[in-house]
């Protein structure tokens, strides 16, 4: 169980549940809290295929795109005060999308520090190559997470700290939202939620996923996790 406002395993929320991203902020806010709301980028073809993806700048697939555009019109009643992404192009267009819909949206701010994991050797590679082609780095990366690195690539815990720093620069006045992808999501949330990165399986996000976090003199809290309550059929959020 997260410590957090309800939404089921798949990040949709319960019938009749009455969240709103627009009427979630303003309360933290008025307790001197930034209010930010964290997305991951929309779907692309590596997605759907499951191969590693990290570094490597595939694009959104169409199904991406019109997740990314029913991301952008949940928060179309939510004021902005700056659009923060991942370089990657996956997570820029997302958060471009969503910019670009708004009349007064601001410019998209691109932080490297919210890149994907590097995935090293690993990139384009299908999900299911890790016990026949890289059996040490597996047993490794199941024994420590945190510190096996990925060959060629980086560690979860520098892909944590490197993301870590990027949040912990956001400044007000919010509400900000901050896109970027799937294993800083899990790093970040480890983070804040005061769990070992071992744990780091536990935090899913579907793509699209909006989640709501908010820092104040206390740290950081969660306030809404893997919502895809803009997500429908012929948007479908996929992982």
């Amino acid at each position: 169980m997260y410590p957090v406002s309800p939404t089921d395993r798949n990040g949709s929320p319960p019938a009749g549940d009455p969240w709103t991203p627009e009427a979630a902020w303003p309360p933290l806010a008025a307790r001197g809290r930034l209010p930010v709301f964290i997305a991951r980028h929309g779907r692309t073809r590596w997605n759907l295929e499951r191969r590693f993806l990290g570094r490597s700048d595939v694009p959104l697939d169409a199904a991406g795109r019109a997740q990314a555009r029913a991301l952008a019109a949940r928060l179309a009643a939510t004021p902005l005060a700056a659009v923060v992404s991942s370089p990657l192009a996956r997570a820029l267009q997302t958060a471009r999308i969503v910019a670009a819909a708004r009349p007064d949206g601001p410019p998209v701010r691109v932080d490297e520090r919210l890149a994907e994991l590097d995935q090293g050797e690993l990139e384009g590679q299908p999900g299911d190559v890790l016990p026949t082609r890289y059996p040490d780095f597996l047993a490794a990366w199941r024994a420590d997470p945190a510190h096996a690195r990925v060959p060629g690539g980086e560690t979860l815990a520098e892909c944590q700290a490197r993301a870590w720093a990027a949040l912990q620069a956001l400044e007000g006045p919010g509400p900000v939202l901050v896109v970027t992808h799937q294993m800083v999501l899990s790093a970040l949330f480890c983070r804040i939620l005061g769990r070992p990165l071992s744990r780091h399986r536990e935090i899913h996000q579907a793509n699209t996923a909006l989640n709501l976090v908010s820092r104040g003199p206390d740290g950081w809290s969660v306030h809404r996790f893997d919502d895809t309550a803009h997500l429908d059929e012929a948007t479908p959020a996929a992982g």
